[in-house]
């Protein structure tokens, strides 16, 4: 009776084995899957702190293109420095025309004197 019970001791013993031997392999699994996200995990970090310093670097660009602009004209000035030099454009001939016509006239007075 006494190996009867070794017998039944050493099935339950190696159904535990067996038990053990899935749930490592479960477990296995388990750790491969987490070994591949951790790779992931690193890439995707890798890909964020690229793309962290790379809007750095834009915002640096975009700071020094504002300071940049202050010393530029702005659209309001150059229009009106556009509006003055058509202005000058139009009337110097008409100014062209009064100091010929005062000279013409003071040399008329200069020589008729």
């Amino acid at each position: 009776m006494d190996t009867q019970k070794d017998v039944e001791d050493m099935e339950k013993f190696m159904n535990v084995l067996m038990e053990v031997k899935v749930s490592l392999a479960e477990q296995s699994g388990k750790l491969d899957n987490l070994l591949d996200m951790k790779e992931r995990m690193n890439e995707t970090y890798d890909i964020a702190k690229g793309a962290r310093n790379k809007a750095n670097e834009l915002e640096k660009d975009i700071q020094e293109i504002k300071a940049e602009m202050k010393d530029k004209a702005s659209i309001d000035d150059v229009e009106r420095e556009v509006k003055r030099r058509e202005n000058l454009m139009t009337h110097l001939p008409t100014w062209l025309a009064v100091g010929i016509s005062l000279a013409v006239f003071v040399l008329n007075y200069v020589i008729n004197s």
